[in-house]
């Protein structure tokens, strides 16, 4: 059990609104009104002004104050937003890694990540130099005390990011070393971290490692040469890459199947160990931490996130734990990874109850776990995402020589005979990570036989989507319409929908000209390919990847700015006509992303009959919509003035 003191505390007033009670008619105690600009984000795109929330938190009415005050003739509660404010769906991130995202808060000078583009900066005093290039990021990882007198404990890391970071060999660190990082990465970690204890460092894309040689040795127990991975290894669809010149390991790891075994090596203890042995002790032993990153999510205004992957039921029961705490601010759901479903005979789960006129039921934090993972490639930044013709890895760049890249199956058929199992039970919901044009294709061909064998009678999500190619989104579009064939054959209508790391844009965009080529990086997250096609898109972190901030994804889909690292001095708008409207942004971050977790019904618009899940937010997102004049370039700036869950305030007013 965790400790009683990790729980969460609620105010139930906005600094901006008061709370008062008169005499307007017959209500239930504990009913509540909410007065002001309310974007209701339903199908209509309905702007309201009132809405009444009972006292377990279902909305009763939507619509005008005399509309839903009518009728009303006893004491309500009435939080009245000032003029200006807006009240909307509560943000849902659709895609993240919950366990790894409250790691990145305890690791302090081991989190390696370069610096944000300054419009998106927390704290813009932070020096940035000695993350801007990968040598200085890696000589600036101070050593624990503690293990000073160990040559046995690792020397943890994470969020490098040699795709954006500066190599520089002139480093002193690193003086005489090949001519690039991914070709030898363990060459630059006995340089600049240490030679005489193992160290592994984790790529920002959550795909790729990197380890020094006493790093294989505490894994195999005993000398590189003899080392061999796993079986593991390779069945997961991970490498551990070896230098084509000498035939000794690089210390290149690719995919978590790939780690995994360096993982589990860790020391005893230590928040990588813990995620994978004993997660709820991870939670109950850095709990300051974690509930800093997690109040971080609350005020940017997310009520909901779906965690992207659990890999083994303890990690699935350490999440629902912390979900479960009393006053804890998000709802959250959960994938299971598919081996880990498989091996375990797991079933798709649900939220415990699920309010009604009927009932007394407050919708619970704990969502359930009721889809499946699995991992079609890799990281397109990582060098590792599977592409096809008419793209492919350039050379020269920070990916030359993985051409094609590669994936985690050698084809469609094993995807079709992964999942088959799975989908025949029509219990669970299937969710496929794909960022290459190859593995979207390779994706929707495995899916296409699966329906043709059985029909699935849930939604089905691509996961990135990022290198867009418009005959892959006309293809989404006709399975959705049941206009899809598979070797000749009709298929039946697949409701598949996509979700874009909207960050790839902002961040990497401009590395990803010069990995990509121009054509393919001004395609990536192909926002008009979705709307031309009536393909659903949402648009999610992938935290740790990028920041859980769901008014930064609103802002860069509308601007699509991308800048060029590691100084930021050139700027410009990749892929125009890939631009969001503001309110296609809004559902991306709302309505849309309730879809792809079955959880319309419940969230994502503001409806009678489902459930008050709120941000109050300082200003109206739409009036920044460009093409009524406003400037999106703003919409970051939007301030976060509470959040509620089942019509209650979450925490303090800020």
């Amino acid at each position: 059990m965790l400790s009683r003191c990790l729980t969460f505390g609620a105010a139930l007033a906005l600094s901006s609104s008061c709370a008062t009670t008169g005499g307007v008619g017959p209500a239930e105690p504990g009913t509540t009104l909410f007065l002001g600009k309310v974007l209701t984000l339903d199908d209509n795109g309905t702007i309201a002004d009132a809405v009444l929330v009972d006292p377990r938190g279902r909305i009763l009415k939507v619509g005008t104050e005399d509309q839903v005050r009518q009728g009303l003739s006893s004491a309500v509660e009435v939080v009245q937003l000032s003029p200006g404010q807006v009240l909307m769906p509560g943000f849902i991130d659709p895609h993240l890694h919950l366990l790894p995202t409250l790691i990145q808060s305890v690791m302090g000078t081991h989190d390696l990540a370069p610096c944000l583009p300054p419009p998106y900066r927390v704290d813009p005093n932070v020096d940035c130099s000695s993350r801007a290039d990968v040598l200085s990021a890696l000589g600036a990882m101070k050593l624990s005390p503690q293990f000073a007198n160990s040559d046995k404990a690792f020397v943890l890391g994470m969020n490098l990011d040699p795709s954006r970071q500066v190599f520089d060999t002139n480093k002193a660190c690193a003086k005489g070393g090949p001519a690039a990082f991914m070709d030898n990465p363990m060459f630059y970690l006995e340089a600049c971290v240490s030679k005489d204890r193992p160290v592994l460092i984790l790529d920002q894309s959550g795909h790729l490692a990197y380890a020094n040689q006493k790093a294989f040795e505490a894994v195999c127990g005993g000398p590189m040469d003899s080392c061999q991975p796993p079986a593991s290894v390779a069945d997961g669809g991970g490498a551990w890459v070896k230098d084509p010149k000498t035939g000794t390991y690089s210390g290149l790891l690719q995919e978590s199947a790939g780690y995994g075994p360096f993982m589990a090596a860790v020391g005893k203890g230590l928040p990588m160990e813990l995620m994978q042995s004993n997660p709820t002790q991870l939670l109950k032993g850095y709990e300051k931490d974690i509930l800093q990153a997690i109040e971080g999510m609350r005020k940017a205004g997310i009520t909901t996130i779906a965690d992207g992957g659990l890999q083994s039921v303890s990690q699935i029961d350490a999440v629902k734990t912390l979900a479960s705490l009393p006053g804890f601010p998000l709802r959250v759901t959960g994938l299971v990874v598919r081996d880990v479903a498989v091996k375990n005979a797991l079933r798709p789960t649900g939220p415990a109850c699920v309010p009604s006129a009927e009932n007394d039921c407050r919708l619970p934090n704990w969502l359930g776990a009721g889809g499946i993972k699995i991992w079609v490639d890799g990281s397109t930044q990582g060098c590792t995402a599977k592409l096809g013709e008419p793209y492919a890895y350039q050379d020269p760049g920070h990916c030359a020589g993985s051409g094609e890249g590669r994936a985690d199956f050698p084809g469609p058929q094993a995807i079709v005979k992964d999942l088959r199992l799975l989908w025949e039970t029509g219990d669970w919901r299937i969710q496929m990570h794909a960022n290459g044009n190859e593995a979207n294709g390779w994706a929707l061909d495995a899916a296409s036989q699966l329906q043709q064998e059985k029909a699935l009678p849930h939604r089905m999500l691509l996961i990135h989507n990022t290198v867009g190619e418009e005959a892959l989104t006309k293809r989404i579009g006709d399975l959705r319409q049941g206009k899809g064939t598979h070797h000749g054959k009709a298929v039946p209508a697949l409701d598949i929908e996509v979700t874009h790391l909207i960050g790839h844009v902002a961040y990497w965009g401009d590395a990803f000209v010069s990995m990509l080529g121009a054509e393919a990086a001004k395609n990536i997250d192909p926002i008009a390919f979705n709307r031309k096609y009536g393909v659903p898109f949402s648009l999610h972190s992938d935290s740790m990847v990028t920041p859980p901030r769901p008014l930064w994804f609103v802002e860069q889909a509308v601007t699509r700015r991308t800048w060029a690292y590691p100084d930021f001095q050139k700027s410009y708008v990749l892929g125009q006509e890939h631009a969001a409207t503001v309110e296609e942004a809004l559902r991306a971050v709302t309505a849309v992303p309730a879809r792809h977790h079955e959880l319309d019904t419940l969230l994502g618009s503001i409806e009678p009959g489902k459930v008050a899940d709120f941000v109050v937010l300082s200003a109206n997102p739409l009036d920044y919509e460009p093409a009524k004049g406003g400037d999106p370039t703003q919409l970051s700036r939007i301030q976060v003035l509470q959040t509620y869950l089942n019509g209650k305030a979450t925490g303090a007013a800020h």
